[in-house]
């Protein structure tokens, strides 16, 4: 037999006026497949096997066939071929039977045209593709399902059935395993199996029993069973009722699987998805801690500032300075309090900026000279003269680390103790230094043990808690300074001796910024005209007054949110913006961006929120410089002057 590629439409139908009709309506429907006519069913089966027909136009009354016999007989023969009936009469039952046996339509002589028969063909041949798609992909699945039941029965998956009217059961080898049985030891019953279920999920097993036992639908359950009255297993259970012609008897079958690794292995994954949100929950508080502490200090920091320069009385000098320095030592707890959780959860990160270290260092002198003073200690700064004037580190973490070295030193050594601290600088180069810190004391001679313990990072923040005793809590000071030498990537070592105390000396690379000819102590000698974006009023007025009264060439404007702060410059025009990053309406990012589309100029972040992620952020979309609050003056001077200014290289 010759292939034939042209595909063709055979109508099986006796009276020519119809076929003469039906190839009309198909030139009409434009459907260009080659049109054979037979009249009796013999011969249509016979030209389907000479031809390639595409579909089937079948009259259900023939000379050699009549009635929905001649659908079923079609149907049996050529099952893979669509077939639309042809019928004489508007009976719309005739018409659904013939779907529901397997025809694709069914059209009434007389009653279609050219348009109707067109989308009929197109539309039964589609039709007729996606059952045999569906077929296919069923037989697929069948043969997959097989073979994961295979695998089930390999991974401890067993299969039951029940006799609805004795409730007497039939377990496969597996089920026996599963509730700790040998295979056939048992003759097990409902009752048996109910014996087993957790008393808190026997209600649901029930109602899944009864449930099951009432329609012919699928149904599952997970509940858990108790064996020998100690061990708990997590079972997955599904049940349908069945009629066996065999035994003529309703059954219910179902599955069984032991699932206990893997809710255990759920409820890890649930607990650990708990730990990490409750450690989201705890970072995100500590971020907005930190944001409402240091917002206020950085406003009392500028205050005492103004209040320094405003012709203070010699007492009331003196109380300045008090307050100054207990404001740096507030600062100094709260950075250790913030970062503590932060060195737990070892995601401590650095922040760098440029530093003036003699100035730093002496700031350092006095705060612990203060404290020296009030219990009685003698404190000894000794500094390097030929420190470099500016350093690049984390003036935060080196603050924590000097404040917490000194006064672990200070606990040890008691009321009457005395502390030497020397800051010198060695392997000099033009770009990088080591600054080398000693911090030595009269104290008791801590041993060998002792010293491994106190360096011991990760054990000391481990063992910490809110019960331990006090000397503990003390060495928390020591966990923070070690942990920070990790960070900036230093040395420390704790030597001991009777007699000469104990001295810790700790090695920092630092590197180096090269002198300018520019100074913080520079000011302006053109006018600047400010815009200062803050919603916080204190800030406000303290920020303004500082800028004010550096030099009478700066004049500042207001905006109390980033909305304000764009139509401002939209309408007047800065030199130079200030820009605080959380405000209602419009925050400190989104106005930058609104400012960079139409202007360069230079912008400088002032936020409470100290992080590497919030600077990366603002370098981003390109503000130019970033100051932390609390900020000194000077700093803020030092970043206007490096912007606005260009310094020689």
């Amino acid at each position: 037999m010759s292939k034939i590629s042209k595909t063709q439409i055979l109508i099986i139908e006796d009276n020519p006026g119809d076929v003469n009709l039906i190839k009309e309506y198909l030139k009409e429907a434009s459907i260009k497949d080659e049109v054979i006519n037979a009249s009796t069913f013999f011969d249509g089966m016979d030209a389907i096997k000479s031809n390639n027909i595409s579909i089937v136009l079948l009259d259900l009354s023939l000379p050699d066939s009549s009635g929905f016999k001649t659908l079923s007989n079609f149907l049996d023969k050529q099952p893979h071929i669509p077939v639309i009936v042809l019928t004489g009469t508007n009976n719309e039952i005739v018409g659904n039977q013939s779907i529901k046996a397997g025809a694709q339509d069914y059209l009434v002589k007389g009653q279609f045209d050219g348009k109707q028969l067109g989308r009929s063909i197109r539309y039964a041949i589609q039709r007729f593709k996606a059952q045999q798609k569906l077929e296919d992909a069923a037989k697929k699945l069948y043969i997959s399902e097989s073979r994961y039941l295979e695998a089930q029965s390999m991974a401890n998956f067993g299969n039951w059935s029940m006799d609805i009217v004795t409730n007497e059961m039939k377990w496969s080898d597996e089920v026996y395993r599963i509730f700790n049985f040998q295979p056939n030891s048992i003759s097990p019953t409902y009752s048996d199996y109910m014996s087993y279920v957790h008393f808190e999920d026997k209600n649901h097993v029930e109602e899944f029993f009864v449930k099951a036992g009432k329609d012919g639908k699928t149904h599952k359950i997970e509940h858990r069973i108790v064996i020998e009255g100690k061990t708990i297993k997590y079972i997955n259970i599904q049940a349908k009722v069945n009629f066996d012609q065999l035994s003529d008897k309703f059954w219910l079958i179902g599955g069984i699987q032991d699932i206990t690794e893997r809710k255990i292995s759920e409820q890890l994954i649930i607990e650990k998805n708990i730990n990490q949100k409750v450690s989201k929950i705890k970072d995100e508080a500590l971020a907005d801690l930190s944001f409402h502490i240091r917002t206020p200090l950085s406003s009392i920091v500028n205050l005492l500032f103004l209040l320094e320069n405003s012709g203070t009385s010699e007492s009331q000098t003196e109380y300045v300075a008090g307050l100054k320095t207990s404001v740096d030592d507030l600062s100094i707890m709260v950075n250790n309090l913030l970062n503590f959780s932060v060195l737990v959860s070892e995601k401590i990160t650095l922040k760098t900026e440029e530093l003036q270290i003699v100035d730093f260092l002496k700031s350092i002198k006095r705060i612990v000279n203060l404290k020296g003073d009030k219990s009685n200690q003698t404190i000894e700064f000794e500094l390097d003269e030929n420190l470099p004037e500016k350093i690049i580190s984390d003036q935060k973490k080196l603050t924590q680390l000097f404040y917490n070295i000194i006064d672990f030193s200070s606990n040890r050594a008691g009321s009457t103790g005395n502390i030497h601290v020397s800051v010198t600088q060695k392997d000099v180069s033009d770009t990088e230094i080591k600054l080398s810190i000693q911090v030595s004391d009269n104290g008791q001679i801590i041993s060998n043990t002792k010293v491994e313990e106190l360096l011991n990072t990760d054990q000391l923040l481990e063992n910490y808690s809110d019960d331990i005793d006090d000397t503990k809590k003390e060495d928390l000071g020591m966990a923070i300074v070690a942990k920070l030498v990790e960070i900036m990537k230093g040395e420390i070592t704790i030597e001991s001796k009777d007699g000469k105390g104990t001295q810790f000396n700790i090695e920092l690379p630092i590197k180096v910024v090269k002198p300018t000819s520019l100074t913080p102590g520079d000011a302006p000698d053109s006018p600047l005209k400010i815009l200062l974006v803050e919603d916080h009023f204190l800030n406000q007025i303290a920020t303004k007054k500082i800028l004010t009264t550096w030099t009478d060439k700066i004049s500042v404007d207001i905006a109390e949110n980033g909305l304000i702060a764009v139509e401002k410059f939209r309408e007047h025009g800065y030199d130079l913006v200030l820009m605080d990053m959380q405000m209602p309406v419009m925050n400190g990012i989104d106005s930058s961006k609104k400012i960079r589309e139409s202007s360069n100029v230079p912008i400088i972040a002032l936020t409470a929120n100290s992080s590497k992620q919030e600077a990366d952020k603002c370098y981003t979309i390109g503000i130019n410089a970033y100051l932390t609050k609390p900020f000194k003056p000077h700093d803020l001077y030092a970043k206007i002057m490096s912007l606005m200014i260009p310094v020689d290289s």
